[in-house]
């Protein structure tokens, strides 16, 4: 008989993976559950039992919410959020004065819930599985029983959508009407190189232009705006005006007052230039036409030694127009910012740039820059922004964590190809131009030969943009990776797992070692893309992708058939 204590969780101080693994053997636990809700009065303090948790009394009017955690899907950089449904009893109406006609109710929007999980009173052993903010739309009911509450996650309060500065006759009383309500652009990175070919391709926006003594005598100066935020340089010898199909390049004498912030500089026209050596078409000293059109070369807004790099050009954006701040940030911002090998995921040396006038939510443009270099954005479990990757020398071929034919829910594993992100041929769009309006390149078309021939030659093709790089041999790494990836015929797998897996988090490898009827997996490394916490007991639905079949690092599948993968040889036809 054993003499081992089955309840460590009557004596234990600290919530570990060691306690969970020893509950797991001994088939017992008692993980509890508190919520702190945010009211317009207060705090509701919710358990599923009733509770002292380090000195604050938790009430017994909460089941255990339903919440999901998620990665979103690869090659779609649109926003995913997590999310909690939270049901508080009021059968006894004890709320009731936080309630419409209530006495103590002002709006329930934009209020803080926090959901913890712990061992007995002990505050120390409780970690936050989710905090979030009760949603505009939906997010707060009620019935005759209770009060329903959804929230998301923190990406919902940077959600919010830039540039938004825009130019008006209040700021510019001699701006022309088609300019009015047009946005003022936001610039960061290198304007200078691969852009129209003989020409530069940022727009400068004249905003005198309704004004007689510029569009009639030409007597003033034209005055132009290149962006809202400020800019590390601009170019006075690379000025263009097009007009019509003719493109002439100004004289750096005729560019002057250069503004504060390069954002702003002004045209000498004829009469203003002393010499009259400004001259459109080669024959005609410069006069302002209401349609005409001003490029310029410049470099954007100064991020000390990483204008160029998309990591920090993603995180600037957050801060800068989401409202985060440094200490949001985890430490895997700084360690893909400068991450230099190897080459193929080398993206400190990738150049990535932007110059966005369309208005769209801060996220899905910061998740963008960052899938353009195979990264992907999360608020992780210590609620801090954290970064996942997609480099296949990133993959860990043997994880520590195993999950075995006894933490899975029984007949909840199942296993599925991911049909939308399998193609073995692919091709990109690149170097997004202002001037364009569209990607102004492509690379060439590449195949994985191997995965083609496997499925009796047939090709299943994808184009994929890179709109923030510029850099041909940037874009066709990460385009022959993901191909790689993507040809590997990956599967998903739906599966709930026991409570022992209460510690794990979106982004981390597992080994699964399961064998269930005709279902077999020996030992093989999955990346959880998805993770919720059931409220029918702790238990923990999850989404992995299954690298069964992917060889990567020293992970080598022992199936013949293999034909993606970090080996995968990608030809360009």
């Amino acid at each position: 008989m054993s003499g081992g204590n089955r309840k460590r969780y009557e004596v234990a101080t600290v919530l570990d993976q060691d306690l969970l693994d020893d509950n797991q053997d001994n088939l017992v636990s008692d993980l509890r559950l508190v919520v702190d809700i945010e009211t317009p009065s207060g705090f509701i303090r919710a358990s599923d039992r009733n509770m002292y948790v380090g000195g604050t009394f938790y009430k017994a009017i909460t089941n255990f919410p339903n919440i999901k955690r998620s990665l979103g899907t690869l090659l779609a950089p649109t926003l995913e959020f997590s999310t909690l449904e939270l049901e508080v009893n009021n059968v006894d109406g004890a709320l009731n004065n936080l309630l419409p006609s209530g006495n103590d109710f002002s709006g329930w929007i934009n209020k803080q819930v926090d959901v913890r999980i712990g061992l007995r009173d002990v505050a120390s052993t409780y970690k936050t599985i989710f905090r979030g903010f009760i949603t505009e739309v939906g997010g707060f009911s009620r019935t005759t029983r209770s009060i329903n509450i959804i929230a998301r996650d923190q990406f919902d309060t940077v959600n919010v959508n830039f540039p938004n500065a825009v130019f008006t006759k209040t700021n510019f009383p001699d701006i022309q009407d088609s300019l009015v309500g047009v946005v003022v652009p936001i610039i960061y990175g290198d304007w200078t190189t691969n852009v129209e070919p003989n020409q530069a391709s940022v727009p400068a926006f004249p905003v005198n232009g309704a004004k007689a003594a510029v569009k009639t005598t030409f007597t003033e100066n034209v005055s132009l705006v290149i962006s809202e935020n400020d800019l590390v340089s601009f170019d006075t010898t690379e000025v263009y005006l097009v007009r019509g199909e003719v493109i002439t390049k100004f004289d750096s004498a005729d560019i002057v007052n250069v503004g504060a912030g390069n954002r702003s500089f002004e045209i000498r026209q004829s009469s203003t230039t002393p010499a009259g050596t400004t001259l459109v078409e080669g024959t005609d000293p410069f006069e302002f036409n209401e349609s005409d059109s001003f490029f310029v070369k410049v470099v954007g807004k100064d991020l000390g030694a990483y204008d160029d790099n998309p990591v920090e050009q993603a995180r600037d954006i957050l801060k800068t127009f989401g409202g985060l701040s440094s200490g949001d940030f985890d430490s895997s911002w700084d360690t893909f910012r400068d991450k230099a090998s190897p080459t193929v995921s080398a993206v400190s040396t990738v150049k990535s740039r932007v110059w966005i006038q369309e208005p769209q939510p801060v996220l899905d443009y910061a998740l963008s820059l960052l899938e353009q270099v195979r990264l992907e954005a999360f608020v992780n479990r210590d609620l801090d922004w954290s970064i996942s990757s997609l480099h296949f020398d990133e993959f860990v071929a043997s994880p520590a964590f195993l999950v075995r034919n006894w933490d899975v829910e029984r007949a909840s594993l199942t296993p599925g190809i991911d049909v939308e992100n399998n193609f073995n041929r692919a091709q990109a769009a690149f170097n997004f131009l202002p001037n364009r309006n569209e990607s102004f390149q492509r690379t060439p078309v590449f195949r994985n030969q191997a995965a083609i021939t496997q499925i009796d030659g047939k090709e299943v093709s994808k184009l994929i943009e890179f709109p923030n790089l510029y850099i041909e041999t940037d874009v066709e790494n990460n385009l022959k990776e993901i191909i790689k990836l993507a040809s590997s015929y990956f599967e998903i797998i739906d599966v709930t797992v026991t409570w022992r897996s209460l510690l794990l988090d979106i982004g981390d490898f597992v080994k699964l070692d399961v064998k269930i009827g005709s279902t077999e997996f020996d030992n093989v490394p999955c990346l959880i893309r998805e993770i919720g916490y059931d409220p029918n007991g702790v238990k923990l639905p999850m989404k992995v992708w299954n690298f069964q079949m992917v060889p990567f690092g020293s992970y080598a599948p022992g199936y013949s058939g293999t034909v993606g993968g970090e080996s995968a040889t990608i030809t360009e036809e």
